[in-house]
């Protein structure tokens, strides 16, 4: 009990405790009521149902708790199995954070390796593999793994809750390494598309149809101007509509999904980007709209190159490097556009100079950066503002042995993979109700 009161006053008002605890004890006293009623009903020779309760209240109730413990509920009778597996409840929980019957999971930790070979054969391998932190320097496996031999390369690209996207020439890969399961998304445009043109892609959740969509924006083949299409999952036929006003800007791969939307920074440097705002796409309304930067005049520099998107409790964020310190601004109210600095982490605490960060994420009590030169992975810890290191190589062969991440076809070559950590959150999402998956 003391960890779990500790857990939800740490650094909170007594109110927002309150709410916390209540969202802990929830599960078990609906379980503790379903088995008294249960009893009651067997005394009156009655068979009890889960039904009983009305079922406007359980949805309500159900909304309200992380996934772990409907994980739970979901064994207690075949009502509440049904009612958790609903593909309607599953897109009822991706509702905007704001809302009140919203749950933001705690982010969790994902190791992804890859790695490919060009000869005799054109072929990658990529691992997943969850992760714990638990302070200290070390980080030790979860129960979550994934691996999928590729014949053709895929490039990683984002994470939409706890799916994780790798893009090639005509598609896309969806990855749920929770459940195993892998989409293979062939999107119709290869008549639009030129072999090399640059494409990126995004996903969100449109909360007024329901339903999981898709935004790839890619180059005509005049490399003229830039087209985007956004395709609607989980219907028979993949259902394709083209966006009318495509910003005429360098999307770059710094991209994040928060409120429901996907985010990208654009690359200043290229003629009719303006380096102040970032591109958003709307899945409600199927459009892009530019969500500026925080207000200069509160000391957030928007000139820096050093700057990175990422989610904070489900709320879009931005890590901007300046000379002496690490901020972390977080957009509050996603409609008015309010950013507040949530975090300003002091250079000096790093054990080295944290330059070249190539990613950079949340971890349950704080944020995470990758280090690519060299490769090292830095945890911040909110709770007593500590900065712990783990460089990269240290993970091999503990988290993964060369025998998982070395490609059997390469006639024994041994080469150092890929190497980066992501933040993502678990979800009831099952890539079954979006499409037909394919066999690993």
């Amino acid at each position: 009990m003391k960890g779990i009161l500790d857990s939800c006053w740490f650094g909170r008002n007594f109110l927002t405790g309150c709410i916390d605890l209540l969202l802990i004890l929830m599960p078990h006293l609906l379980i503790f009521s379903i088995k008294r009623l249960e009893k009651s009903r067997a005394k009156g020779n009655e068979k009890p149902t889960l039904m009983d309760l009305p079922n406007d209240f359980l949805f309500d109730v159900f909304a309200r708790l992380p996934v772990k413990s409907l994980c739970h509920i979901r064994s207690v009778s075949k009502t509440s199995l049904s009612i958790v597996d609903n593909p309607f409840f599953a897109t009822l929980r991706l509702l905007n954070p704001a809302s009140n019957t919203a749950v933001v999971e705690l982010p969790q930790l994902m190791l992804l390796t890859h790695s490919w070979s060009f000869w005799p054969s054109y072929h990658g391998r990529f691992s997943l593999q969850s992760l714990k932190y638990r302070g200290e320097h070390n980080l030790t496996k979860s129960k979550h793994r994934y691996s999928q031999i590729l014949s053709q390369r895929y490039e990683f690209d984002f994470v939409f809750c706890n799916l994780f996207c790798f893009k090639a020439k005509h598609g896309c890969l969806l990855v749920n390494p929770l459940r195993e399961e892998v989409l293979d998304i062939e999107l119709p445009i290869n008549d639009l598309v030129p072999f090399q043109a640059k494409k990126w892609y995004g996903m969100g959740f449109d909360s007024v149809t329901r339903t999981h969509k898709i935004v790839c924006v890619f180059e005509s083949a005049s490399h003229a101007i830039l087209v985007a299409y956004v395709y609607t999952l989980g219907t028979r036929s993949l259902s394709r509509q083209k966006i009318h006003s495509v910003p005429q800007c360098d999307f770059s791969s710094n991209n994040v999904s928060a409120y429901g939307d996907m985010h990208w920074l654009i690359h200043p440097h290229v003629g009719g980007g303006n380096p102040n705002r970032i591109i958003s796409f709307n899945f409600e309304k199927d459009e892009f709209v530019w969500t500026p930067y925080p207000d200069s005049s509160r000391s957030f520099d928007y000139n820096l190159n050093d700057i990175h998107l990422l989610n904070v409790r489900g709320c879009l964020a931005i890590m901007s490097y300046q000379d002496s310190s690490i901020e972390i601004w977080v957009m509050k109210n996603y409609e008015k556009k309010v950013w507040e600095l949530d975090y300003k982490i002091d250079n000096e605490r790093f054990p080295h100079y944290p330059r070249s960060i190539e990613t950079c994420g949340e971890w349950e009590h704080g944020i995470f950066f990758n280090r690519k030169y060299p490769n090292m992975f830095y945890f911040w810890d909110v709770r007593d503002k500590s900065i712990k290191h783990i460089k990269a190589e240290t993970l091999l062969p503990g988290i993964f042995s060369y025998d998982t991440l070395q490609n059997l076809l390469w006639d024994d070559e041994l080469r150092q993979p890929g190497l980066c950590i992501f933040s993502y959150t678990d979800s009831l999402i099952s890539l079954k109700t979006l499409g037909n998956l394919v066999e690993s």
